[in-house]
């Protein structure tokens, strides 16, 4: 039953065509599968919130979203001028502090008849110091009782207080309109926060007679229970939220800015635990900031990857800011922007771009148009497919929020020259991801959760990038897989640490690894090397010596062979020759049917730092791929996914080949691709769907123009 100002409103709307659709009769509607779950969106988001929604013709507004390909948006529909408060509401709820003009009333039936879903842009975490002052109660709180200040000029309040029963009045009062849905821009925590007494009193309540951790000991149990009690409090709020929109309209979507591809402690923002209770999962994957040329290529594939793999099936979304961070008000040129694009797709993940009004009237904003026009026609080549990759990278979360990180490690701090990168994670796991992609082998994203408990057979290789800490089931079933002939290559501190990052006694992969820690951490060795033993060749290029890796494990040898060791460190560049060393460096070990690889040093750190190719030949041997890929540089990146239980396999070819520097402004042809299907099956008709072109159809093909990006449909026999 509709009561009170909301029956007033819904008669406002009825009157002007505009009922949602849950306010009808039962009778009238029908169950069919979530609208968000049917389609690859081409979602827009225009941050209007910074000039005010209401100034902006809405007819002009919609109009250019959809000539610009556009099916959904993230439409903000709140004043966010240094911070959200509750003066700028351009529609109508009993939250608001006044009443403005109802510009969502008119803005809808020109989104509708264009053929725009529309959900809101709801920042749930940044509030301005006015709002603040009003609900002092509310704000989070630091350890010491102070309050953060967040983005410079705004307060965030706790999703524990009285603020949730707003925000949910604000629901239920935007759910009276046919919107399609709510996006929060947050809620989450931060490095400091929360202490409120609305926390300290969950928290008790929870953890009878035990105080709350501090977040500035970030390792052990009662660290691991406060970030496990933060994130459950970010989904507590997104399950009465969604149940607040659901119970009104079950067609009504939510999501939220979730977790990153880095540590989310700070945050409570940890997927595995947010996908229980949002529809769809999304992070800023391609959100490219500051030094782009020190920033991976591949950023959004990446986390595309990592979001498929804990989503539980459910649509995935990569945000993607059109301008280059942190200068809001500006434009990325069309190639960056169509890199992580076709990044997104194809990886399994939606793309979604955010624009200021500024740039998004810019010419050069029209480059996106092509990119939804091309998807809007081949969309269901993008729809309930599985990945084909043998090969599984592993991004830990684990470690990313329990690693001791240098401070904790134990170093010889007289040759330290910089603490704070060694053991950088994000850098060794964008190392070997780059390894990986300049190698065109095809790779899964896995996590901690995935490695523990989710099926692992397809793969033949994993990489773990210094996955540090690691709990015994993790190490178990690791060893079990490898025992049934996969090939695991590990780095520098993998295994030492448990899965509250304390130092363990043994690597918890030692017998896997054959191999042992044996003492502190050595390094930095910024003009040394590393040399083959034997005359080995462990990559098809192999020189007599190599550059070795700035930081490395020293280890001791049980049963695996050493196949590299480090030369000894010399006293200055011009010091004679190298001699040989003590350390081993790479590391082979038999274990039954497969085989474990270790690589004691942070090869994946000296990759993402130098780019040197024979760190990239050392790792090649031990990837596994479903195909070969040649004649094309290592910056065109290589997936391959199937639909239709693998009838249909595509290839995905995304080509960053572009200027010597980023932003990448313009993009360089590649000719005459080689493609070596799995032998055994040849298919029936192969199609470039980018650029229209059939390919003769064989198990080698050959694609004789790469632009941007291009799909080869390769269909086999039913």
């Amino acid at each position: 039953m509709i009561t009170g100002r909301r029956q007033v409103l819904v008669g406002r709307l009825a009157r002007a065509g505009l009922v949602a659709v849950a306010l009808l009769p039962a009778s009238s509607r029908t169950a069919p599968a979530h609208w968000w779950e049917q389609d690859i969106s081409r979602v827009v988001s225009v941050s209007t919130g910074y000039a005010g929604p209401d100034k902006f013709d809405p007819a002009a507004m919609a109009a250019r979203k959809a000539a610009l390909g556009f099916n959904a948006e993230r439409l903000t529909i709140m004043s966010r001028r240094a911070g959200m408060d509750d003066q700028g509401f351009c529609f109508i709820t009993s939250a608001a502090g006044k009443t403005n003009e109802d510009y969502l009333r008119r803005y809808l039936p020109e989104a509708k008849k264009r053929g725009l879903r529309v959900v809101i842009h709801f920042d749930v975490h940044h509030y301005n110091k006015q709002f603040a002052a009003q609900h002092p109660d509310w704000m989070q709180r630091n350890e010491d009782g102070s309050k953060p200040t967040i983005y410079d000029t705004g307060l965030s309040p706790c999703m524990n207080s009285p603020y949730r029963d707003w925000v949910f009045q604000v629901l239920r009062d935007l759910a009276a309109y046919p919107i399609d849905g709510v996006f929060f821009d947050g809620p989450i925590f931060f490095p400091d926060s929360c202490y409120c007494d609305y926390c300290r009193k969950k928290w008790a309540a929870q953890h009878p007679g035990v105080p709350m951790p501090s977040k500035k000991q970030h390792t052990g149990e009662g660290f691991a229970r406060l970030v496990d009690f933060q994130s459950h409090s970010v989904a507590d709020f997104l399950r009465d939220a969604n149940r607040t929109l659901k119970q009104i309209n079950p067609e009504l979507v939510l999501y939220m800015n979730s977790g990153v591809r880095g540590a989310n402690w700070p945050s409570g923002r940890m997927n595995r635990v947010l996908i229980q209770e949002e529809d769809i999962l999304g992070s800023e994957g391609g959100f490219l900031s500051g030094d782009l040329t020190r920033l991976t290529l591949w950023k959004p594939g990446l986390t595309a990857r990592l979001l498929e793999t804990q989503s539980g099936g459910k649509p995935c979304m990569i945000f993607t800011a059109a301008s280059h961070k942190p200068w809001t008000f500006s434009l990325l040129p069309g190639p960056e922007l169509g890199l992580s694009f076709f990044e997104s797709i194809a990886n399994g993940a939606a793309c979604s771009f955010a624009f200021t009004p500024d740039d998004f009237n810019l010419p050069g904003a029209d480059f996106v148009a092509g990119l939804n026009g091309y998807l809007a026609k081949n969309e269901s080549f993008y729809r309930g497919t599985r990945s084909e990759a043998r090969t599984a990278l592993v991004w830990s979360d684990v470690t990313a929020n329990f690693y001791a990180g240098a401070a904790g490690q134990m170093i010889d701090i007289d040759r330290v020259a910089a603490r704070s990168e060694i053991g950088n994670l994000d850098g060794e796991f964008a190392g070997l991801a780059d390894a990986l992609v300049r190698s065109h082998t095809p790779f899964d994203v896995l996590d901690d959760v995935a490695l523990e408990r989710e099926p692992l057979d397809r793969y033949q290789s994993i990489v773990l990038p210094n996955v540090a800490c690691m709990s015994d089931a993790v190490a178990a079933r690791l060893d079990q897989w490898v025992k049934g002939g996969g090939t695991l290559l590990a780095t520098f501190e993998t295994g030492l640490y448990d899965q509250t990052g304390i130092r363990r006694v043994k690597c918890a992969l030692a017998d896997t690894l054959g191999a042992d820690a044996s003492g502190k951490i050595a390094g930095p060795m910024p003009h040394d090397f590393m040399q083959p033993l034997d005359g080995g060749s462990p990559g098809p290029a192999t020189a007599p010596l190599l550059e070795a890796s700035l930081y490395h494990v020293p280890v001791k040898a049980t049963t695996a062979q050493p196949r590299v060791q480090f030369m000894k460190p010399l006293a200055g560049r011009y010091d004679g020759l190298p001699q040989p060393g003590e350390d081993p460096a790479l590391l082979v070990n038999a274990r039954g049917k497969g085989r474990a690889v270790y690589f004691s040093g942070d090869l994946g750190n000296t990759i993402q730092e130098f780019h040197l190719a024979g760190h990239l030949d050392l790792l090649k041997p031990w990837f596994a791929s479903p195909i070969t890929v040649s004649n094309v540089p290592g910056s065109v990146e290589v997936v391959v996914r199937s639909q239709d239980g693998g009838k249909r396999w595509l290839v995905h070819l995304v080509n960053a080949t572009g200027e010597m520097t980023r932003p990448i402004r313009s993009l360089v042809p590649v000719r005459d691709i080689q493609v070596e299907l799995p032998a055994g099956r040849v298919p029936s008709q192969v199609t470039a769907l980018r650029s229209g072109e059939a390919i003769p159809a064989g198990c080698t093909l050959t694609l004789p123009l790469l632009k941007d990006y291009e799909l080869l449909k390769v269909e086999y026999e039913k």
